[in-house]
């Protein structure tokens, strides 16, 4: 076998100098054989081995240099969600206080507390954590959006209720007879005062207390010229011994428009209106729904 024989290698310098023998095995010649085709092979390979090296060098930046971009992008993205939860959380105190105000039933707003998001779990995982928020936050921001409509529905239907409300005086002046039982200026007997009469120059405009509608403008006896607004919720106001009409029937008025003007007509013993307000069908005391100071 080729390992185990021997050969003999001769080496002849020059003409001059003496010849050279080598013996050699053929294990050793074939050692050398492999040898050289393995520093060949290096040889051959180390450039591309240094390339390959290059690129997983440059790579491995283009990745650690990607992975610095998501963790700012995420930071941004969690600073923007904390920010999102913080707004939420006010809006929805906000609308409870208004919920309130309108009288619904006030729901406990959420603690403005969101996710504890790991910084040092992987990205993925933070991508999920960030995305399952995302979706909390969407859901608490439309149910606070049907939470919105049903207060300013309600705030809507207030508004209408406080605008028919008699809460502004008819007209400004000195009250010359208030609600209740008093003498009659003209028998001298005992009787009950339906309203309040408030004493003006003749001329002065009459305003309506609230929103309503004009039911009538005639001419009723003792109270001489009377005018009377339909103001809804079983809200009638009536005013009598009126010089003129400003308003007519049917028309829609609105709190402190000009209805008619203070006279001396019918059963009367000096210029004012007689103010009433009625309710349901009853008399009510008119002050009940006037600021004290409202007449002066």
């Amino acid at each position: 076998m080729l390992f185990r024989r021997h050969f003999t290698i001769m080496v002849v310098p020059d003409a001059q100098a003496l010849l050279k023998r080598f013996h050699v095995r053929g294990g050793q010649i074939f050692g050398g054989i492999v040898g050289l085709a393995v520093l060949a092979c290096l040889a051959i390979s180390s450039p591309l081995l240094l390339l390959w090296g290059v690129h997983q060098s440059s790579e491995l930046s283009a990745a650690r240099a990607e992975r610095q971009r998501l963790e700012a992008r995420s930071r941004d993205v969690e600073q923007a969600l904390s920010d999102m939860r913080q707004k939420l959380a006010a809006y929805e105190k906000k609308t409870e206080k208004l919920a309130y105000l309108a009288g619904l039933e006030v729901q406990q707003p959420k603690p403005p507390g969101g996710r504890i998001i790991d910084q040092r779990a992987a990205v993925a995982v933070r991508y999920d954590e960030m995305r399952s928020e995302a979706v909390e936050l969407v859901d608490r921001g439309a149910s606070l959006d049907r939470r919105i409509g049903v207060v300013e529905s309600a705030m809507g239907r207030q508004t209408e209720r406080l605008a028919r409300m008699p809460s502004l005086a008819p007209t400004r002046g000195l009250i010359g007879g208030g609600f209740g039982w008093r003498r009659d200026p003209f028998t001298g007997l005992k009787q009950f005062h339906r309203g309040l009469d408030i004493c003006a120059p003749i001329g002065t405009p009459v305003r309506a207390p609230a929103d309503g509608v004009v039911r009538s403008t005639e001419r009723d006896g003792g109270y001489g010229n009377t005018l009377t607004i339909d103001h809804g919720d079983g809200i009638v106001t009536r005013y009598g011994h009126l010089s003129a009409f400003r308003a007519r029937p049917g028309q829609r008025v609105h709190r402190g428009d000009v209805v008619a003007f203070v006279g001396n007509t019918g059963r009367s013993t000096g210029s004012h209106v007689h103010y009433e307000v009625v309710l349901h069908g009853a008399a009510v005391d008119p002050l009940q729904f006037l600021p004290g100071d409202d007449l002066f």
